[in-house]
């Protein structure tokens, strides 16, 4: 059985192994020294000036809990909507009694800047790096150009790239980031990683919200005590170190360029079967998901490569749920190995239900796009 899906992903089995121990988080100074250690290498791997919460819950929580520390009834978001969780950061935010501005485009093209208006006397935008369920990368250098010398934060959810591509927080003026630990760290699902710069710190003082498993106020008061204000999720935190540790032993650039070797890879093989990618410009598809126009009904395809053969593929949500199909090759399972494996058993899905496949133009290209 193997998780090729964009999340939560297949986990080394080292980073399973890592889990197996009893741990005492709220008395172990060990355990809150490694947690320390563990922000301060999330923090590099972004260039982050500022704190990192690891927070007990999937990555939604972060979204949420960006918006709840930042925003109150009245206040103006600009959220750049042209996907799912584009629209779903924008849903959020109204639900904290935001005035949002939506800037929405199609889903299978990246945000046109040129519609972005003046974030001038916005409180917030909200931008998705990376849009999962659509396999696209949106232009964060332009969009943090846009953003950049008005008083908005950059709140981003970088939950499908990091880890898989490089994100720079500093130069791009991220003021919020959001990770997950189950998509490219290839960790255990349960922990949302919230990065937050001293400029977010300066606004969130000023809301004072009023809540606590999420208010990052309360975080701060419990961290500077070495102690955390409730029981954190102490074997995902183990686990999420370890994946940590493997990504930066094999070295960033070399995590970063298997990613795009894998996509390459993923959308050749595709394209040789004769299958449409769902992205208009493959330079906006994402290293680390593929997103592709199921060939036939995308849920019988699934049962196939599952109950058949043991490779879980995935489908897509909203409105591409009854027409996209979606390889993950993220993380862990960014290799050659991985890729093969996926391209196969769809392959295989496809020859089940009659329709023809060019298998040996389709490995041909998954073997051309490595380098390693």
């Amino acid at each position: 059985m193997v998780i090729l899906t964009p999340g939560p992903t297949e986990i080394p089995n080292s980073v399973l192994a890592s889990m197996m121990k009893t741990v005492n988080p709220d008395l172990d100074q060990d355990f809150f020294n490694l947690y320390n250690s563990l922000t301060e290498k999330i923090k590099k791997m972004i260039n982050h000036e500022g704190s990192v919460y690891i927070m007990s819950g999937e990555g939604m929580l972060g979204l949420e809990a960006a918006i709840a520390n930042t925003i109150k009834k009245g206040d103006k978001v600009l959220s750049i909507s042209n996907g799912v969780f584009g629209e779903s950061f924008a849903e959020l935010a109204k639900g904290y009694g935001a005035e949002v501005t939506a800037v929405s485009g199609p889903y299978d093209e990246p945000i046109d800047v040129n519609k972005i208006p003046d974030p001038k006397g916005f409180k917030a935008v909200t931008f998705v790096y990376v849009e999962t369920p659509a396999g696209l990368v949106n232009p964060i250098e332009d969009v943090a150009k846009v953003v950049k010398g008005s008083d908005a934060l950059f709140i981003v959810d970088a939950v499908s790239a990091v880890g898989g591509m490089p994100i720079d927080c500093k130069a791009l003026g991220v003021d919020i980031c959001l990770m997950a630990s189950q998509k490219a760290f290839s960790s255990t699902p349960g922990l949302a990683i919230v990065a937050v710069s001293d400029r977010a710190k300066s606004v969130i003082k000023k809301v004072d919200y009023g809540g606590y498993y999420m208010n990052f106020r309360v975080w701060d008061e419990n961290l500077s005590k070495g102690i955390f204000p409730y029981t954190p999720a102490a074997n995902d935190i183990i686990a999420l170190n370890a994946a940590v540790d493997l990504i930066y032993s094999e070295g960033l650039e070399r995590v970063y360029r298997r990613h795009k070797e894998s996509r390459d890879a993923t959308i050749n093989a595709l394209n040789a079967m004769g299958i449409k990618i769902f992205v208009k410009d493959i330079n906006y598809a994402a290293p680390t998901v593929t997103a592709f126009y199921a060939p036939y009904n995308p849920n019988l395809l699934l049962e196939f490569t599952w109950k058949r053969l043991g490779i879980m593929l995935a489908g897509s949500w909203g409105k591409l749920a009854d027409k996209v199909m979606r390889i993950g090759h993220m993380g862990y399972t960014a290799r050659k190995e991985f890729v093969m494996q996926a391209i196969t058993a769809l392959a295989a899905a496809m020859n089940n239900y009659g329709l023809k496949v060019d298998m040996i133009s389709a490995i041909d290209a998954i073997n051309k796009a490595f380098s390693f």
